[in-house]
């Protein structure tokens, strides 16, 4: 498949987070929510969770790392890289957690992170967000109680498909990153992660 990018722009990229914070907002005051922790997929979840956080007035965060990883000898896995409930306890009996991504793919890296959230803690209420969802991936409504995408995008489909169903089909490049670096620096080969 043909690498396809798109430069995001600063003020594109505050805009998702806007529009994201305020159907947060309104799903929280509804339901008379406040959110315990915002749990940032990282590295793609890292910024727009801190301008969510920002905005939404939240100061704790509980950051998980799962990873998409090619091996040496060709095979590839979604593995969980860092789990900050391992030593971690909180004491509520049904916390509220906000996990945020950026770019939501498959939904394997963010499944295994709920999975574990709701392992810990089983009454745990879950928001999720991702600021761009490929079309054909995974929903979480059976696990959160709100669920929202920024935009749904079409990278893994034909781009004629894309244009038909009026989604975009290109993967973004945030404004932090370059189409240089994800085409030159492929982050997922083993030796970038375990040395």
């Amino acid at each position: 498949m043909q690498e396809r990018f798109k430069n995001l722009s600063h003020e594109e990229f505050v805009s998702i987070v806007d529009e994201l914070s305020l159907q947060l907002s309104d799903f929280l005051t509804k339901n008379n929510l406040k959110v315990d922790y915002v749990v940032p997929m990282l590295r793609s979840g890292a910024v727009p969770a801190v301008y969510l956080a920002n905005k939404l007035n939240i100061v704790k965060f509980l950051p998980f790392q799962s990873k998409h990883i090619t091996y040496k000898d060709g095979r590839e896995t979604i593995e969980m890289l860092y789990n900050p409930l391992e030593g971690f306890h909180i004491s509520k009996e049904e916390p509220v957690f906000l996990v945020v991504e950026g770019n939501h793919s498959t939904g394997k890296s963010v499944e295994l992170c709920i999975d574990q959230l709701i392992k810990v803690y089983p009454k745990a209420k879950i928001l999720y967000v991702c600021l761009f969802k490929d079309y054909n991936s995974k929903n979480f409504n059976d696990k959160t109680i709100f669920e929202s995408a920024g935009r749904i995008t079409g990278y893994f489909l034909p781009i004629e498909e894309c244009e038909r169903l009026k989604i975009d089909g290109y993967a973004p490049i945030y404004p932090w990153e370059s189409e240089e670096d994800q085409i030159a620096h492929p982050d997922d080969k083993e030796e970038n992660i375990f040395f």
